[in-house]
């Protein structure tokens, strides 16, 4: 029997007012540099001065050999060894979870952020955090242990973190992940794989900007949510029941998948499912999908843990992954010069900064970061998911809800000031639609939907070594299993598995705009697009 501090006449512990932990990985080799990527420009957006909020920025660069113990040229090789095999990846992820070891109080909010291989150490810590917890502060010693715990995967490996993370750790959650075009290779030449990367129940919000013309061989997406067969397992359903809500599948007879929606928590209809001698009706839910696929990440996605008694969560996670045009740096940043102020990725990064305020994450943004970013951040109230789906014009009004979805509006020279909350000071802009006279293709968020695209299979023609050597991938069959072979990739572009992808409205500004004759690359139920 648990005894409280009150009960037992001793003071209450005082947490204080909760925190924002806002941790930001760059991508591969990524830094503060003449071509910052999205993470860079997002972390300058966020306020560095608040006592309500503490920032964390890790390049992707990474500390590869002590400086001054070896050769320019050994750190020239790490470098390039981590950028072909990952070597860093292990001490990307601890050095996040030391950062919040050490600052992390009862109450305060985790949210984290990252680009390419950081959107992947982003949700890697996210992983950690699941599986093994959070050591309270300046237990450095026991970090490298918790991290060999998340890492093994074999049954008594499993049960030895569940162990770990009662005795040393807390279960903390994890309110927000942000990230750009999570890739499957974290290295060039050779792939890591850790555990609880494809899907976690620790996290609240889940958002994900992917590109639609990347296509590399080793920049495959890793998407949060993916296709699974309609056979349960026997666990399955004592897992279930562990865990959150149910998503009830959409159509029967072929493969499923979870279809999200910004305004709507993880529900789809009702399928009853045919098979011999009998008929099975049947929901089933994403953790009883996520727990039973194994694909060839296997320890990157899925395993089989055991969640202990006590630690159910009260949600499920909000998902939403949304495709743009654009390739890998595009969407995520990094393809144009920091004095190029119109540019693919500034589409991603105001729908970043928009998904961050419409989760009411409570992130605090430093107002002149904002104006000279030229965004406008939305004046709307807090609603609940129940004012959410009310159809009326009143609450359309007040929402800024148009036929683009809630929008950043991209602020001119005369904008309002935003507060570092999310409103604006005075008078809230208008929502972005063209009056009659006014020409579309001189706003500026047209001209970034319009700007150019940089494919580095044609700016840098070494890539092509990898399109023309038989390399593995795996691919899932209509009844749901998983099969690995090699193939000859030739430059084929990305398959989207959801039948009804998420396209940003971006998308089909590009596509009618006659003078580039767009059309993404990547290969997808044409016609059933979702535009948000």
């Amino acid at each position: 029997m648990s005894v409280s501090t009150a009960d037992a006449g001793l003071p209450a512990y005082s947490t204080g007012k909760s925190r924002n932990l806002v941790l930001c990985f760059d991508g591969t080799a990524g830094q503060y540099d003449a071509t910052n990527t999205n993470v860079v420009n997002f972390f300058s957006l966020l306020q560095k001065d608040s006592t309500e909020q503490l920032t964390y920025y890790q390049a992707g660069v990474g500390t590869y050999l002590q400086p001054g113990v070896v050769s320019p040229l050994l750190g020239w090789l790490g470098k390039v060894l981590d950028e072909a095999f990952a070597w860093y990846l292990d001490q990307h992820v601890m050095q996040g979870y030391s950062f919040l070891m050490d600052n992390y109080r009862p109450g305060d909010k985790i949210m984290l952020f990252g680009f390419s291989r950081g959107a992947y150490t982003a949700r890697a810590l996210a992983g950690m955090l699941e599986k093994v917890g959070l050591l309270p502060k300046s237990n450095e010693q026991q970090v490298s242990f918790a991290y060999k715990a998340y890492k093994d995967t074999r049954k008594n490996g499993i049960d030895l973190a569940q162990g770990f993370k009662e005795t040393f750790s807390r279960s903390v959650s994890v309110e927000f992940v942000g990230v750009w075009d999570t890739v499957q290779s974290t290295g060039v030449l050779m792939s890591r794989s850790l555990p609880f990367t494809n899907s976690n129940q620790t996290v609240k919000t889940f958002r994900h900007a992917l590109s639609l013309d990347e296509h590399r061989a080793k920049f495959r997406p890793n998407l949060y949510n993916i296709p699974i067969s309609d056979t349960p397992t026997p666990s399955d359903d004592c897992q279930a029941q562990s865990r959150g809500k149910k998503l009830k599948e959409k159509s029967p007879g072929r493969r499923r998948f979870a279809i999200f929606s910004r305004k709507r928590n993880l529900e789809a209809k009702h399928v009853q499912i045919t098979e011999e001698p009998q008929q099975i009706v049947r929901e089933e839910t994403i953790i009883e999908r996520e727990g039973r696929h194994v694909t060839i990440e296997t320890i990157a996605t899925v395993e089989d843990y055991r969640q202990p008694m006590g630690e159910m969560h009260a949600w499920t996670t909000d998902v939403l992954e949304v495709w743009f045009a654009g390739c890998h740096s595009d969407v995520g940043g990094g393809n144009v010069g920091n004095d190029v102020k119109v540019s693919l990725a500034e589409i991603t990064l105001r729908w970043m900064v928009e998904q961050v305020v419409m989760a009411q994450t409570g992130i605090r943004f430093d107002d002149e970061a904002l104006l000279r970013n030229r965004i406008t951040l939305p004046k709307f109230p807090v609603v609940t998911d129940q004012e959410m789906e009310v159809k009326s014009a009143e609450k359309q009004a007040k929402l800024h809800i148009t036929e683009r979805g809630v929008g950043l509006k991209v602020a001119n020279n005369t904008g309002t000031k935003p507060d570092s909350n999310g409103a604006s000071n005075g008078t809230t802009p208008a929502p972005s639609q063209s009056s009659p006279s006014q020409n579309p293709e001189d706003e500026p968020e047209f001209r970034s939907a319009t700007s150019p695209l940089h494919d580095s299979l044609k700016e840098k023609p070494i890539w092509w070594l990898l399109e023309i050597i038989p390399l593995p991938f795996s691919w899932q069959s209509a009844d749901g299993k998983w099969h690995k072979k090699w193939s000859i990739h030739l430059g084929k572009g990305r398959d989207i598995p959801n039948p009804n992808p998420n396209f940003h409205y971006t998308v089909k500004e590009r596509m009618e705009y006659k003078p580039l004759n767009y059309k993404p690359k990547a290969i997808y139920n044409y016609g059933f697009e979702n535009w948000v």
